[in-house]
C-alpha cells in the first residue's frame, strides 16, 4: 500500500519565464512526527511527559503541556497548540488526546507544582513517495479546459523529478516548453500537482496555486 493517504495539499506559487528553464524544488511532503519533549527550566516536579502517538495533520511546532491546578489528590493540566489554542484538559496519570497528540504526564519523586510545563515538538517527517506519479495540471484560467503548462514524472525525460524516500519532488521543465506557453495574465495560471498511485488508480492533490509566467526574468513581479 502506498503513502498516498498521507499527502496533504500545500499552496505554492511560482514565477516562470519563457527564456529560462523551470528548475524549482517544492516543500517537503511530510506527515507529522514527534520532534522531542523538553521540560520547563523552572519545573518543580521531576515527573515526565510521554507521547504515545502523533496523528497526521497535527500542527507543526511546540505544543505546551502546563500544570494548571492541584487539588483533591489530582494534578490538572492543559495543552495548547503552537497557535496558543487550548486543545485539551486532563489530569496527570491519565492518557490525553490533544490536537492530534496522544500523551500522558507521569509524577516523579517530587510532585508537580502549578506552572510546571513541558514542550512537545512536532516536526514534518518525509513521506516515502516511491512508486507515485506526479502530474502538473495548469490551466489557462480557473474555468478553462485548455492547458497552459504540463509536466509529469512519467515523461521521458521526466519534467517532474520524484525524490522517492526523501519526500521531495522538483520541477525540471525545459525552456523550450516554457517558450511555447503564452505569458500569463496578471492573475496567473491556476495549477495543481496531482499525486497518483498506479496500483490503485487513486489520485490526490499534493500542491496547488498560481504560476506567474513572464517573457523574461526581468519582468517578475511587474504583472506582465
Amino acid at each position: 500500500m502506498s503513502n498516498l493517504a498521507l499527502i496533504r495539499p500545500q499552496r505554492v506559487d511560482f514565477d516562470t519565464q519563457q527564456s529560462c528553464d523551470w528548475l524549482d524544488g517544492l516543500p517537503l511532503i511530510g506527515t507529522a512526527g514527534l520532534g522531542g519533549t523538553v521540560p520547563g527550566s523552572a519545573n518543580v516536579g521531576n515527573g515526565t511527559v510521554s507521547v504515545a502517538g502523533v496523528a497526521n495533520g497535527t500542527a507543526y511546532g511546540a505544543h505546551i503541556v502546563a500544570v494548571t491546578a492541584i487539588g483533591g489528590g489530582l494534578t490538572y493540566l492543559s495543552v495548547t497548540d503552537p497557535a496558543g489554542i487550548v486543545t485539551a484538559q486532563g489530569v496527570a496519570g491519565a492518557p490525553l488526546y490533544a490536537g492530534g497528540i496522544t500523551l500522558s504526564l507521569s509524577q516523579g519523586t517530587t510532585p508537580f507544582a502549578v506552572g510546571d510545563t513541558f514542550a512537545i515538538g512536532v516536526l514534518p517527517v518525509a513521506v516515502d513517495l516511491t512508486g507515485l506519479r506526479f502530474d502538473l495540471d495548469s490551466r489557462i484560467s480557473a474555468g478553462s479546459s485548455g492547458f497552459a503548462i504540463q509536466a509529469s514524472t512519467a515523461t521521458s525525460p521526466a519534467t517532474i523529478a520524484n525524490g522517492n524516500a526523501s519526500g521531495l519532488i522538483a520541477m525540471q521543465v525545459p525552456r523550450a516548453t516554457l517558450a511555447a506557453c503564452p505569458v500569463s495574465p496578471a492573475e496567473g495560471y491556476p495549477y495543481a500537482i496531482l499525486a497518483s498511485d498506479p496500483v490503485t488508480g487513486l489520485t490526490v492533490p499534493a500542491f496547488y496555486g498560481l504560476i506567474f509566467h513572464t517573457a523574461v526574468a526581468a519582468q517578475i513581479g511587474q504583472g506582465s
